[in-house]
């Protein structure tokens, strides 16, 4: 048989350590009195974690799963909640449009039946000086003038087919000739 020295602590195994038990109490240190105690070994700590941690995992999930928060989360919205989502953010908007377009209409029959009129931006068409167009093609400024007369320099050949203008109808050659008295 093998002899315990006193003096060396007992070895015990790991199951033993956690099943041994401890106590925590809380004490009026004036009156001694006991206001609350715990008596909990290891192995009853780890369980008692493990539950809780457990219980708050289920309450996050089940918060999470029948609340709207899940849609916050990638993938939480099937295809038809997004797709209504989607279709009605767009009738919004129209509505809004909508909306906008009748203020805007009422603000305009406002001023119309109030008798205060604002200008119009635009000049009228008789007041506005209309270009031909043959004015606008014939017409060249300094610049191509310019590149005109050194390309005619630089290149002797091509001067003839240069200066040939090709005859355009213009729009004088159509209308008919009326004479003023």
């Amino acid at each position: 048989m093998k002899e315990t020295n006193p003096q060396q602590p007992l070895k015990r195994s790991l199951w033993q350590r956690m099943r041994h038990k401890y106590r925590l109490t809380l004490v009026n240190e004036d009156t001694l009195q006991v206001h609350w105690h715990l008596q909990m070994s290891w192995l009853r700590a780890a369980l008692l974690g493990n539950l809780l941690f457990l219980i708050s995992l289920a309450l996050c999930s089940a918060l999470i799963l029948f609340t709207p928060l899940r849609t916050y989360l990638p993938g939480g919205m099937n295809d038809d909640e997004r797709q209504f989502l989607l279709d009605e953010s767009m009738r919004l908007d129209s509505l809004q449009q909508q909306v906008d377009r009748q203020t805007r209409y009422l603000e305009s029959l406002r001023i119309a039946i109030s008798g205060v009129a604002r200008q119009d931006s635009t000049p009228p068409l008789d007041s506005m000086r209309v270009l031909e167009h043959e004015q606008l093609i014939e017409q060249t400024s300094p610049a191509t003038e310019e590149f005109i007369r050194s390309y005619e320099e630089q290149h002797p050949k091509a001067k003839p087919q240069a200066k040939q203008k090709a005859k355009r109808p213009t729009t004088k050659d159509k209308r008919p000739t009326t004479k003023r008295k």
